[in-house]
């Protein structure tokens, strides 16, 4: 029985390791997080950032000197929004409103329908989703969008699933 549990667990091992990229790796977390971080340098503004895993837990987060008491909140439930729906946060403003066909999602707890929220998809996976918040709008989706963009050129790619 151990010789044939110990084959099942190389196989699982094997199948694991091999085919797309699954899952963000801390180094993968750190790195993200030092563009957000350098990108929100370079504007002026101090942020929050938090990545979120394709279950929604939250794997990496940090806050820039002077960030915003709220953007504590708002960066972990857009990255967690971003994953929950499989779409950018500031696409969700539309389809709130009354009549939409998500009217009312915004009163969940944990439901964050403010730009700054990025799903992470990696040759058809999700793989998380990142959140910024700081800054504007326009501000947050500039230093997510970037953070991305810097990540794909160094890394593996990444998209929102929109591109």
């Amino acid at each position: 029985m151990s010789e044939q549990l110990d084959s099942w667990i190389s196989a699982a091992i094997t199948v694991q390791g091999t085919g797309s990229q699954r899952t963000f790796s801390l180094e993968d977390g750190a790195l993200l997080a030092r563009f957000a971080a350098e990108e929100a340098l370079s504007i002026g503004v101090p942020m929050v950032f938090s990545l979120a895993d394709a279950s929604g837990h939250q794997r990496y987060f940090f806050s820039m000197e002077n960030a915003l008491l709220i953007s504590h909140q708002l960066a972990p439930e857009k990255a967690r929004t971003a994953v929950a729906l499989k779409m950018p946060t500031h696409k969700l403003a539309a389809l709130i409103q009354p009549g939409a066909a998500l009217y009312s999602l915004q009163h969940q707890n944990g439901i964050c329908c403010i730009g700054g929220g990025l799903p992470c998809w990696s040759k058809g996976i999700l793989l998380g989703g990142i959140g910024i918040s700081g800054g504007t709008v326009e501000q947050d989706l500039t230093v997510a969008r970037n953070t991305l963009t810097r990540f794909s050129v160094a890394r593996f790619v990444l998209t929102t699933g929109n591109d």
